[in-house]
């Protein structure tokens, strides 16, 4: 039985998801409209000012009945990316910068990471579990499972604060027991741990880690590589040095450069987090930043995360704010921006989020409404224009969202070349170019300086391979499905051919997770921690 609050007190949680189970037991509740006007009346009722999720209400059913299920459960979306996303959360500690809009959990008399509230989904789960790595993953694995969603395939988050700025021992102890979590199997160190990752039933495909460009260095990533990290996000916010300096972040452009070409060049995927309407800049000034992260080879992320700067309590920006010295975006303006902004990403970039997870109510100003991406796509609507990034071309999103589904008789391999960070990317994709379908896509890089063993002048990099769609379970085939039908080796033979012929490489390296190594040895790929590794 889950223990602590969702935005309350945790009484008053375990009674309201109690009722309503009972209600749809009993036939009370007999369809998902009365549904969703029950919970919002027993919201009111309760003075709850955050209206509970689904998973969490059904995580207080003693038996996760079909019929639970069928009202509670499944969000397809959650794993149409062809992965199962489990975020979990180091215990708070001091962090390295003093950013003046961070909020605290301590503000609201919560125990929280920097830069969250306390009240974010994940959080939230983090604080039930007393930030213990296991049962926090033990947990969001078993809470996907009784919403429907398979979890052969797991990606690990690890959210909140500057990870890699904890002590070494408490992030292998830490990524040690999440390990475990994900296999199902004690294991007596983080080595043993990783070798049961390999063949277990559920896989730990990926690892990311979010972190400051300051404390992205060369010793940084050799941990974060020996921990299984197969991705890092890095806090970048703007790139604008008297802003840094102004909103005390305590680091620099250069900063970002550096770690982003130390990022790619280790063959890690790099996604960005930045933050229009940050006090001391302007419309222009986050247009132009958008701008040079999308032209400039200097930074070009594979990813990005858009979170509009808000006000929120606690932070000396609230108090700025409070003195009439900083306004914020309205929802309408970071709306237009990011409409603006969208266009000009690139077909290999992917916006993973445009908004942040903290609840309304702990909003004092800034974006008051939650489906931001909704607002954007009816703002590009009106204007005509299209983004083609990633997540807005994946199969399985657009499947799913728009019943709009690829031709698998008409499927090409594309590949585009671009620099980045002192060294070549080709994005290579299996497309459906007449709808315009992303189906998967693999990332290869010939690096600049290669410094992580075993990785060589002579050897090209695949920092990624992905293919989209419904995710299934490790060998199963389902008709209609993009997944498993030969598109991952297509993409990969493709990628061996480039670095071989037109760059004259003899070995190619694969950034690959833990989980996924098995798959790259049935193509002739032999390890070399932290990678794959085959001689062309």
């Amino acid at each position: 039985m889950p223990k602590g609050g969702i935005g309350t007190a945790g009484s008053d949680i375990a009674d309201y998801s109690k009722q309503i189970i009972s209600e749809i037991i009993s036939g009370k509740i007999s369809d998902l409209k009365q549904l969703n006007e029950r919970k919002m009346r027993l919201s009111r009722e309760l003075l709850i000012p955050e209206l509970p999720k689904n998973p969490d209400i059904l995580a207080y059913a003693r038996h996760k009945t079909p019929k639970l299920i069928s009202f509670l459960g499944i969000k397809p979306v959650r794993t149409l990316s062809g992965i199962a996303v489990v975020a979990v959360m180091p215990a708070p500690q001091e962090c390295p910068g003093k950013c003046i809009y961070c909020p605290s959990g301590k503000a609201f008399n919560k125990n929280s990471p920097k830069s969250y509230t306390g009240f974010e989904p994940a959080t939230m789960r983090a604080l039930r579990a007393d930030f213990d790595a296991f049962a926090q993953t033990s947990g969001r694995i078993k809470q996907l499972q009784i919403t429907g969603h398979k979890t052969d395939k797991i990606e690990l988050i690890v959210m909140g604060g500057t990870f890699p700025a904890c002590k070494f021992s408490y992030q292998k102890k830490f990524i040690k027991e999440c390990t475990d979590a994900v296999t199902g199997k004690k294991s007596r160190n983080l080595q043993q741990a990783q070798k049961n990752a390999e063949t277990s039933e559920q896989r730990l495909i990926g690892i990311t880690f979010e972190t400051r460009p300051d404390y992205c260095g060369k010793r940084e990533i050799k941990n974060m590589l020996a921990l299984g990290a197969t991705r890092v996000e890095l806090g970048v916010q703007n790139i604008d040095d008297e802003i840094y300096r102004k909103i005390g972040r305590n680091h620099t452009v250069g900063d970002v450069i550096g770690a982003t070409q130390l990022l790619k060049d280790s063959a890690l995927k790099v996604c960005y987090h930045m933050m229009p309407g940050l006090p001391f800049s302007t419309y222009k000034k986050d247009l132009h930043a958008f701008r040079e992260i999308l032209s400039n080879p200097n930074f070009r992320p594979d990813m990005l995360k858009i979170y509009p700067c808000i006000v929120v309590k606690g932070t000396k920006l609230y108090e700025l704010w409070k003195q009439g010295k900083y306004n914020p975006y309205t929802t309408e303006e970071a709306a237009k921006l990011i409409a603006e902004i969208k266009p000009l990403v690139p077909k290999w970039i992917r916006i993973m989020r445009i908004q942040r997870d903290i609840p309304l109510h702990k909003i004092s100003a800034g974006v008051a409404q939650s489906n931001l991406r909704q607002i954007v796509k009816r703002e590009m609507r009106a204007k005509n224009t299209k983004c083609r990034c990633i997540r807005c071309r994946e199969a399985g999103q657009r499947g799913y969202l728009e019943n709009e589904f690829a031709d698998m008789e008409k499927i090409k391999i594309l590949s585009e070349t671009y620099s980045a960070s002192n060294g070549e990317e080709i994005f290579i994709s299996a497309e459906d170019t007449k709808r315009d379908l992303l189906l998967g896509f693999c990332r290869l890089r010939i690096p600049n300086a290669p410094f992580i063993k075993p990785l060589t002048e002579r050897t090209a990099l695949v920092r990624e391979l992905h293919v989209y769609g419904e995710l299934l379970g490790l060998g199963e085939k389902k008709p209609g499905a993009y997944q498993h039908k030969g598109f991952g080796k297509a993409l990969l033979q493709k990628a061996e051919e480039i670095a071989l012929q037109e760059y004259d490489k003899t070995k190619i390296a694969v950034m690959s997770g833990i989980g996924a190594r098995e798959y790259y040895r049935k193509l002739g790929y032999a390890l070399a921690a932290p990678y794959v590794l085959k001689s062309l």
